[in-house]
């Protein structure tokens, strides 16, 4: 009987390792094909580049963090189902790169886990499938409740994911809100010749 026992406890093990490879497996292909998609969209500017040929979305944007040492492909259509491969761009709010109010979800245990450790001040870029690249500041870091959108009727690039990070409960009705505003092309060459200076006086 203990042997019996001791039988179905390693196949139910081995099934369970087995599923857990197979998941890790399957988030690792997703990747790498939604990178090969984002550099296919980067030469077709005007077609939308599913990452297979089932996906009920497209790549649409390409967050780098430097700071963070993030590079994020973007999905349109912020569904639980494009969340769980990519950050999503709610299509409801602007355009990519638009002056009106745009939002990036992701979750908070996954692609967006780094935005806890985010500071105001920090830039990063967003390159869009017409190959533009923006630079963005982080303005702003809040906790708001899920039923707030209001933010979305002032200008800039907002990232959202769930809050508390590592919480033991699921379905927290919090979220984490990181605002950031473009950042100019003399700022940029401000922030670069200060840079320069510092090095050369150092």
């Amino acid at each position: 009987m203990k042997t019996v026992f001791g039988i179905v406890l390693l196949i139910a093990g081995v099934g369970l390792f087995g599923h857990g490879s197979y998941m890790q497996g399957k988030a690792w292909l997703a990747q790498r094909l939604i990178e090969q998609a984002w550099q296919k969209a980067l030469t077709t500017p005007k077609q939308q580049v599913k990452p297979w040929f089932y996906a009920d979305s497209y790549v649409t944007g390409q967050l780098n963090w430097p700071s963070q040492q993030q590079t994020l492909t973007l999905l349109a259509g912020a569904s639980g189902r494009n969340l769980a491969f990519a950050p999503s761009h709610f299509l409801p709010s602007g355009e990519l790169g638009s002056e009106r109010g745009v939002l990036i979800a992701g979750h908070n245990d996954t692609h967006f886990a780094f935005l806890q450790n985010v500071k105001v001040g920090e830039q990063f870029s967003l390159q869009t499938q017409n190959g533009v690249i923006e630079q963005y500041r982080v303005r702003g870091i809040d906790v708001i409740h899920q039923s707030q959108f209001d933010f979305l009727a002032q200008t800039g690039l907002y990232l959202l994911t769930c809050y508390p990070f590592n919480s033991l409960a699921s379905g927290t009705e919090l979220r984490l809100l990181v605002s950031a505003s473009k950042v100019s092309v003399d700022e940029v060459s401000s922030d670069i010749a200060s840079s320069l200076t510092s090095i050369t006086n150092s």
